[in-house]
């Protein structure tokens, strides 16, 4: 038999009641994958790169990099314009 795993998806929204509507739409849509969230482009960064809170091996492997990121545009501080755009610039991402 064999196994594997899902790939996380990553939301970045400051909104509790619009996180909450799309966390529900997803489930209602069956999706398994497991839901990581970030509420500003700032952290969502230091995921996408492992570092800040993310930089250990051990939250490392427990919050794998996302293949899918749903993004907030407007968020306060770097905006998700800005985290786009830093994440397209990368080749590591591409």
């Amino acid at each position: 038999m064999t196994t594997f795993s899902l790939e996380p998806l990553l939301v970045v929204e400051d909104s509790n009641a619009d996180f909450r509507v799309l966390k529900r739409l997803l489930r209602q849509m069956d999706v398994q994958n497991p839901i990581y969230r970030c509420q500003t482009g700032d952290e969502a960064l230091e995921l996408m790169y492992q570092t800040g809170r993310y930089h250990t091996s051990e939250v490392a492997e427990a919050a794998p990099r996302p293949t899918i990121i749903m993004l907030d545009l407007n968020l306060p501080g770097t905006d998700g314009r800005a985290v786009l755009a830093r994440l397209k610039q990368d080749e590591k991402f591409a």
